[in-house]
C-alpha cells in the first residue's frame, strides 16, 4: 500500500507552484555548477534547510557535489533535527514516499526496516508531518535525479538521543557508492551578523577538524546529525571541504538578528594521505581501546590478584609499556557479580599514566568501595565481569538555569561533574542506562553531590566529559579473565 507524506512547507519555505519550484531549483543549481568540484562526488554533505530565498544557494551548493554520480547515487539518507516535537531517539515515518509540487520519492523500505531493528529508532509519524528540515531538501534531489525512478530516501528526524547513537545509524545505512548521507542543518541562529560570523567560522573550524566532541546545540541545530557523522568519516580518515559559509543577512539585509548557513562535502582521502589524516582525525580515546583494550582488562585483573596476595595494586611496569598507555589518562573500572555492580572506583582528572591508573583503580573497586564487602578470590569466576572506561579531558559545560541544564544535556552520551562550593557529584554516561530522563539524571545527580534533589543555586557550575568503554564479556572467552596468567608486554 503506498502511503504518502503530503508536501508540508509548499508555500512557505518554498514555491508551491510545480513550474515556479523547478525554475527556482533550477536557477540555484546552474549558479552553484559553476564552481562546483567535478572530479568526484562526495560520500556525504551537510546543507542548511532555511527557506530557499536564505539558504537556497548554500544548499545548492552542496547538491551540485553529487552531479558526477548522478548515475550511480540510488540512495540518499537524509538525516535532520526534529523542530516540530521532542521524543526519545530517532524517528522515521509511515510514509513509502514523501511528496513535493515537483512529485512523489520514494522512500527505501528495506533501509528503514533495517534501522527499526535498532533500540533508538521508532516509528513516529507525528514528528514528521510538519517538519521542513528534511522536507526542504527533496527538491534539489528529484531535480538533480530528475527521471530516474530508482531514487529513493531514507528520511530519519533526530531529537533526543546520543551521538554515538546516531553514528550507529549512520553506519548501519552507509552502504557503497550507491548511498549518499545527506545531513540537514542550520547553523547559529539568532545572534548579531558580527557574533553570527565568529561562531560559525569556530564551527567551520570543528567540522574541518572533525573535532566531533567540542560541537553544542549553539553551533548547529543539528548538532547531533553533524556529530554522528563526523565521528563516522573520523574514523574513515576523510576529507573534508567546506563549499560556502554565510548567513540570513546576506539576502534579508536585517544585521541585527541572524540565522547562519553553512555547506561541506565529505570524500574518500587520497591514498597518499590516509595515514597523516589518520594521525590527525581518528579518536584517540577508541582507538586506544581497539588496540589495547584487552590488554588493559587483563591489566586489571592482575592488579586485583595482587591485591588479593598482597593487600596493594600492581605497579604497571611503565617502560615495557606501549606509548599510550604511558601517556596520563582516566578511567572507572566497574566490576559486576551476576549481573549486579559490585564495585567501581575510578578518577575524573588525569594526574598519571593510563596503564597505572587502571591497576590503581581496579583494585580500589575490588577492595575499596565502600558500598561492598571485599572481592575475595571465590569471587573470581565468569559471574565476576568488569568493564573499563576512560574519560576525555572534562570541557566547560555553561548553563544558564537549571531548564537550561537539563534542555543542553545528551542523554546517553554526557557524563557530568556538577559542583557547588565543596559539593561535587559525577554521573559517567552509563547512568542514562538507568536515569534516562534528562530531569531525573539531574536530580539524581545532585543527590550524588549531597546536595537536595530540588536543588538549585546560581554558584552551580558543570563539566561534561565522554568515555569510551570495553567489557570483559565481549573480549574474553569464558573461564580465561581470571585465570592465573603471566601477561608480559
Amino acid at each position: 500500500m503506498t502511503i504518502i507524506r503530503p508536501a508540508a512547507i509548499a508555500g512557505t519555505f518554498y514555491p508551491a507552484d510545480a513550474n515556479e519550484l523547478r525554475a527556482t531549483i533550477a536557477n540555484l543549481m546552474a549558479s552553484a555548477a559553476t564552481h562546483a568540484p567535478r572530479e568526484s562526488a562526495p560520500k556525504a554533505i551537510i546543507v542548511p534547510h532555511a527557506g530557499l530565498v536564505f539558504s537556497g544557494a548554500i544548499a545548492a551548493d552542496g547538491f551540485a557535489t553529487l552531479l558526477p554520480a548522478t548515475r550511480t547515487i540510488k540512495r540518499l539518507v537524509i538525516i535532520g533535527p526534529a523542530h516540530r516535537m521532542a521524543f526519545q531517539g530517532i524517528a522515521v515515518a509511515d510514509a513509502t514516499a514523501f511528496a513535493t509540487p515537483m512529485g512523489n520519492v520514494a522512500v527505501d523500505e528495506a533501509a528503514i526496516n533495517s534501522v527499526l531493528t535498532l533500540p533508538q529508532v521508532q516509528r513516529l509519524n507525528a514528528a514528521h508531518v510538519q517538519e521542513h528540515g528534511l522536507e526542504i531538501e527533496l527538491p534539489f534531489i528529484q531535480h538533480i535525479f530528475d527521471n530516474q525512478p530508482d531514487i529513493t530516501i531514507v528520511p530519519l528526524l533526530v531529537s533526543r538521543c546520543a551521538a554515538h547513537q546516531v553514528e550507529e545509524v549512520v553506519e548501519k545505512l552507509w552502504g557503497g557508492p550507491e548511498t549518499l548521507i545527506v545531513i540537514s542543518s542550520d547553523l547559529s541562529h539568532f545572534h548579531d551578523d558580527a557574533t553570527a560570523r565568529q561562531m560559525d567560522d569556530r564551527t567551520r573550524q570543528l567540522i574541518e577538524n572533525f573535532r566531533a566532541e567540542e560541537l553544542g546545540f549553539d553551533d548547529a541545530c543539528g548538532c547531533l546529525p553533524i556529530v554522528g557523522l563526523l565521528r563516522a568519516a573520523r574514523k574513515r580518515a576523510m576529507d573534508v571541504k567546506t563549499l560556502s559559509l554565510q548567513n540570513s543577512s546576506a539576502t534579508s539585509g536585517e544585521t541585527s538578528r541572524v540565522v547562519g548557513y553553512g555547506a561541506w562535502a565529505f570524500y574518500d582521502s587520497a591514498p597518499h594521505d590516509s595515514k597523516n589524516n589518520e594521525s590527525g582525525f581518528t579518536d584517540a580515546t577508541q582507538n586506544i581501546l581497539n588496540r589495547h583494550g584487552k590488554g588493559l582488562l587483563r591489566l586489571a585483573s592482575q592488579s586485583i590478584r595482587h591485591g588479593l596476595a598482597q593487600d596493594a595494586p600492581l605497579q604497571a611496569n611503565i617502560d615495557t609499556l606501549p606509548d599510550e598507555l604511558k601517556h596520563p589518562g582516566a578511567c572507572f573500572v566497574t566490576l559486576k557479580l551476576n549481573g549486579d555492580l559490585r564495585g567501581c572506583i575510578g578518577s575524573i582528572i588525569a594526574h598519571r599514566a593510563l596503564a597505572q591508573d587502571v591497576c590503581e583503580n581496579a583494585f580500589k573497586a575490588a577492595f575499596g568501595d565502600p558500598r561492598f564487602a571485599k572481592v575475595t578470590a571465590a569471587d573470581l569466576t565468569d559471574d565476576l565481569e568488569m568493564s573499563i572506561s576512560v574519560l576525555s579531558k572534562p570541557q566547560p559545560f555553561p548553563f544558564e538555569s537549571e531548564t537550561d541544564f537539563i534542555d543542553r544535556l545528551t542523554p546517553f552520551e554526557d557524563g557530568i561533574i556538577l559542583s557547588d562550593g565543596n559539593k561535587r557529584g559525577l554521573f559517567l554516561p552509563q547512568v542514562w542506562d538507568q536515569l534516562p530522563d534528562p530531569t531525573d539524571f539531574t536530580r539524581h545527580l545532585k543527590r550524588k553531590a549531597g546536595l537536595p534533589m530540588d536543588y538549585w543555586s546560581n554558584t552551580l557550575t558543570a563539566q561534561r566529559f565522554v568515555t569510551r568503554g570495553i567489557e570483559s564479556k565481549t573480549v574474553f572467552a569464558p573461564g580465561t579473565l581470571w585465570a592465573e596468567h603471566n601477561h608480559r608486554r
